[in-house]
């Protein structure tokens, strides 16, 4: 859509206009900085180059840590024998997804913020907010499949576990429900260019819903944060207090002696610390985000660039603690990577140096 910064704002219809009212938050509110009888004012605060530096570093940590951690993470699931199993296909399913978003949506949108533009055209404006969307649903959604496995195989012992390959077919499950519920937010993407004087144009990526598009916006934003972020936070709490309870009231069957006893409870222990860690960390990282989005849809508070600034970062930053929090709390995928080729060659470095 081309059209003079003026003559937009002259002839565009009621839809338009209601999208125009979200470029506030995401980061665009400049463009409607608009006067007959002035140049337009440019210099937003993203533009300015302290913010600029400072998102560009933020945004930078982030995706490098990102890309090298659930590389290695996917490798280590995929190269040894000793850590394939269900909990560690619904890992490296955690891990792709990561990867999806830092690829596909974190690059692109640390340019939007720097520039206040969109310079990737219009098959990116989808394709980025649709991986947005997509990498946290099937985050969720496989959080919830790894709790409902951890509560099998604890209260549940004497049943037989799902295989890899059910655990796969339910990977796929995943990312067939994950589309489904993030096509909305993809479709309804568009792509807005403004021409200022001095042939200055801005490009907008933003949503812009069916009629009513307040009310279409509003209750799509709720019902996807009720949906994929409290209630699956909510089965899995559950899921989890009644495993623990169980791990830490009771031995495993099939113990016979107090150090088998103790040695299994301890296992047990780590793996279900590290994957609540994992929880944590994912509901911390992004309920924030979640909560200023169905508020600013909802119209109960005002855009704020520093908040939202905040807060997608904090977002962001979820896809680089999981390798960490594995290495921690996980003995076999801490040995398994000390055998990555880059891992081991910098050991023997140091050691030869000490020597």
């Amino acid at each position: 859509m081309e059209m003079s910064a003026v003559s937009a704002l002259a002839d565009m219809s009621n839809d338009s206009l209601a999208a125009l009212s979200r470029l506030r938050a995401l980061n665009l509110s400049a463009l409607l900085n608009l006067s007959m009888d002035a140049e337009p004012q440019y210099r937003t605060d993203s533009q300015r180059p302290a913010v600029q530096a400072l998102l560009a570093t933020a945004y930078s940590i982030i995706i490098i840590i990102s890309l090298i951690g659930n590389t290695a993470v996917c490798h280590v699931v995929m190269k040894n024998k000793r850590t394939r199993s269900v909990t560690s296909i619904f890992i490296m399913n955690l891990a792709i997804a990561d990867i999806l978003i830092t690829l596909l949506n974190t690059p692109f949108t640390l340019v939007r913020f720097v520039y206040s533009t969109w310079v990737f055209g219009r098959a990116m404006c989808h394709v980025s907010r649709f991986a947005q969307y997509c990498s946290v649903h099937v985050s969720v959604l496989t959080l919830v499949a790894i709790a409902i496995d951890r509560h099998q195989v604890v209260m549940h012992p004497l049943k037989q576990r799902m295989s890899c390959l059910r655990g796969v077919v339910w990977v796929g499950v995943i990312w067939v429900m994950a589309t489904c519920f993030s096509l909305p937010h993809a479709i309804y993407q568009t792509l807005l260019r403004f021409e200022f004087g001095g042939g200055r144009v801005r490009m907008v990526c933003l949503p812009r819903f069916p009629p009513p598009s307040d009310l279409f916006w509003k209750y799509l934003d709720l019902t996807t944060f009720i949906l994929l972020f409290m209630l699956p936070m909510v089965i899995i709490s559950i899921a989890y207090i009644m495993v623990a309870k169980k791990l830490w009231m009771r031995n495993a069957i099939g113990d016979v002696t107090l150090a088998q006893s103790t040695a299994h409870r301890r296992r047990k222990k780590m793996t279900m610390k590290m994957l609540t860690a994992v929880v944590v960390v994912f509901a911390v990282c992004w309920f924030p985000l979640n909560c200023y989005v169905v508020l600013l849809s909802s119209k109960v508070i005002d855009a704020n660039n520093g908040l939202y600034f905040t807060f997608h970062w904090l977002a962001m930053s979820s896809t680089c603690y999981n390798p960490f929090i594995y290495c921690w709390l996980n003995h076999n995928f801490r040995a398994e990577l000390r055998l990555l080729p880059f891992i081991g060659r910098s050991r023997k470095a140091v050691a030869n140096q000490e020597n």
